[in-house]
């Protein structure tokens, strides 16, 4: 740690408006490691722990602290005489690896306080601040193996940034216990980076990414006025009160391929669609018709005054999660952040009572597609500097989810790199992340090698995931892992 401490620059780092309406959640992936050797020096505490440090002055912004401004605005400020250090910390587990093996990898098999921290962060009980990182390593039952339990808030991380970080505290652990010299690697951090990255060029947004941005909300004026640590107190608090349930489901390749090809024949010759586009477009249709069932179920007083008060649209609105390293020119730039942005695909609720079709999926799938080819630089900027400009505070980014009767994310965190996270003993097991990721979130996560099924991650309310559970169209082609 004291290299760590003697290499920081105090520093301010600026954030995008948008991530301020990230921060109030946190990405929490787990990774499995097998003794497989039965190593007694498996990935030694010793190294680990120097690692981590090493490997934190690279990316000094993950011992910031948030500060707030009163325009909505984000920094992260990196303090050298008062650090938001990350919480680091080891335990021993009496399970053996082979249970949470034969359990599938199932997180709930682990110990109770594997994460200190829950999806949505609050202030640390000793600092009074929120943690940007939390690490906690649990080691197995007769050293039969390792899991590493991350967590890393989205204020200042996307899915890509976890793993580039942990990839590089891998690197940098090999390096120690081998005594050779890690390779040179440089990390960037902040709006000003990406901002550089923007064309000169425009081109105008689309209809209904104008239409979701300029949605006002006094609700969200009034939960992004309050300073980070009430915010994410009231938001725990309004989470007790609907519980969200998460499962991880698998879904083999040869159905999914089958299921692909169904779809693009219900398009014009020569339509493309990606994997993303027709999993997104799945969901769509299923968390519509879960939500429109547990709603038909409810004709109480007060589902019936929600009703009317959410009657703002009568529509319900998926935002697509995509990463702009790629279509910026940065994708070798091992920037970290969050160099994405949201594509915003919006129907009405009243079709969620029809019977789901292979040509209502295909119908969504086109718009996801037609959204995510729209992402051209000159659009990018356009949409960025809209977004940062004085004219649009952050409680207008909050508002474009709340005037709609549901909401759903999808986000797909399939990474070349994810499972080459090798602290000198192999590469992990199984890579997964918390089943509770959210409300109305829908996780694309890849098998572990050689498979090429797809995993994926479903959060929603209690009762809506029960009917999902019993969605012909869904389980015909997804199996429960957990």
């Amino acid at each position: 740690m004291d290299h760590f401490i003697t290499s920081v620059v105090s520093t301010t780092y600026r954030c995008r408006k948008v991530e301020l309406s990230y921060s109030t959640m946190n990405i929490r992936p787990i990774y499995f490691y097998a003794n497989s050797t039965a190593a007694k020096d498996f990935m030694p505490s010793d190294k680990l722990q120097e690692a981590f440090y090493r490997t934190l002055a690279q990316f000094p912004w993950f011992a910031g602290y948030y500060k707030q401004s009163r325009k909505g605005g984000l920094n992260v400020v990196v303090d050298r005489n008062s650090l938001n250090l990350p919480e680091y910390r080891e335990s021993q587990s009496d399970k053996h690896f082979r249970e949470i093996q034969s359990a599938k990898f199932n997180p709930t098999t682990l110990p109770g306080d594997i994460f200190s921290v829950g999806h949505i962060p609050c202030p640390d009980k000793e600092t009074r601040k929120i943690k940007l990182v939390s690490i906690h390593i649990v080691r197995l039952k007769d050293n039969s193996g390792i899991v590493i339990a991350a967590s890393f808030n989205h204020g200042v991380a996307d899915g890509t940034s976890a793993v580039l970080f942990l990839n590089r505290w891998a690197e940098e652990t090999r390096a120690l216990v081998s005594g050779e010299k890690v390779a040179d690697a440089s990390f960037c951090f902040g709006v000003d980076t990406l901002m550089e990255h923007l064309p000169t060029e425009r081109s105008p947004l689309g209809e209904t990414a104008r239409a979701v941005l300029s949605k006002k909300s006094r609700l969200g004026d009034f939960i992004m006025w309050l300073s980070p640590n009430k915010r994410g107190k009231l938001l725990n608090h309004l989470a007790r009160k609907a519980p969200t349930r998460g499962h991880l489901f698998r879904i083999p390749r040869a159905k999914l391929d089958e299921f692909h090809n169904k779809v693009l024949e219900c398009l014009p010759p020569e339509s493309r669609l990606s994997t993303n586009d027709v999993l997104s477009a799945a969901f769509n249709k299923v968390h519509e018709q879960a939500a429109a069932d547990v709603a038909k179920g409810n004709r109480g007083w007060i589902a019936k005054l929600t009703g009317r008060a959410n009657a703002i649209s009568g529509e319900h609105c998926m935002v697509v999660a995509c990463d702009l390293r790629g279509r910026l020119g940065m994708a070798e730039l091992n920037f970290i952040g969050n160099p994405i942005s949201g594509e915003y695909v919006v129907t009405p609720m009243d079709q969620a009572h029809s019977p789901i079709t292979m040509e209502s999926i295909a119908a969504v799938a086109a718009q996801v597609r037609s959204l995510v080819s729209s992402l051209t630089p000159p659009y990018i900027g356009q949409l960025i500097e809209m977004t940062e400009s004085d004219d649009v505070y952050t409680a207008d980014i909050i508002a474009a989810s709340m005037g709609y009767k549901l909401v759903s994310v999808t986000t797909n965190m399939v990474s070349r790199n994810m499972y080459r996270t090798d602290f000198g003993n192999g590469v992990q097991t199984m890579v997964t992340i918390h089943p509770d990721f959210g409300p109305g979130t829908f996780v694309i996560l890849q098998s572990p090698p050689p498979s090429t099924d797809v995993l994926v991650n479903i959060s929603v309310q209690s009762p809506v995931m029960e009917r999902i559970l019993k969605n012909g169209f869904w389980m015909d082609m997804a199996e429960v892992i957990y």
